[in-house]
């Protein structure tokens, strides 16, 4: 079976390191950027099952990432799973950004930093169960 494909985007190095290895050690191909912009040009060339992506990113933000993605029809399906060290932001900056963005379907999951890698494998584990349960369905409709 063919690894999946992850994308990593977060400012700080240490989260990339850390991300970007625990989840090669677990069998994931990965690519890996500091910033939401950088983020998309890669998603012309590096097709990802999933993005994590850090809340604040310098320029544009992870939810900015986020709403980009799902309204895009070419990577509409890509699982995001946002990542944040601060609950309270989330909580409330990410409500408030959605709702002015009517229609945009929130994060697959969320992660508190620091990650624990045990949590970071289950909420990958259950997405991709997610993923093929919905394919298995559609391909039986046909």
């Amino acid at each position: 079976m063919p690894a999946h494909r992850a994308l990593v985007v977060d400012d700080d190095p240490d989260t990339v390191v850390y991300l970007t290895s625990y989840l090669e050690d677990n069998g994931y191909e990965v690519r890996s950027t500091a910033d939401a912009a950088h983020a998309l040009a890669l998603l012309e060339i590096y097709r990802p099952e999933v993005i994590l992506a850090d809340v604040l990113l310098p320029g544009r933000s992870g939810l900015d990432l986020l709403v980009t993605v799902r309204r895009d029809p070419r990577w509409r399906d890509i699982a995001v799973v946002m990542i944040t060290g601060m609950e309270e932001i989330l909580q409330h900056d990410c409500q408030s950004y959605l709702v002015s963005h009517e229609g945009v379907a929130g994060p697959d999951a969320v992660l508190g930093k620091p990650i624990e890698p045990s949590a970071l494998l289950a909420v990958l584990s259950e997405l991709f169960r997610r993923k093929a349960a919905v394919a298995t369905a559609a391909a039986a409709v046909r």
